[in-house]
């Protein structure tokens, strides 16, 4: 019962179909690629800006933890 050995009496795929499969994966991607650049293009600014002041923040806690620290 679950000894039994496997048969593959299926045909391979011809190498068209293979090729039309891998065709349509590669305009998914390029398509996803596309929607996600457009997205990112909405607002992208916002997003420079968000990381410009996380770093100004960032960049002010470690200057005042060094002067509080002594290390000047």
């Amino acid at each position: 019962m679950f000894n039994e050995p496997k048969h593959d009496d299926k045909e391979p795929v011809p190498i068209m179909k293979r090729f039309l499969y891998g065709c349509l994966l590669a305009l998914a991607g390029v398509i996803a690629l596309w929607l996600a650049l457009q997205l990112l293009a909405q607002f992208w600014g916002w997003l420079l800006l968000l990381a410009a002041i996380a770093s100004l923040i960032y960049a002010a806690v470690r200057f005042v933890r060094r002067r509080r620290d002594g290390r000047w």
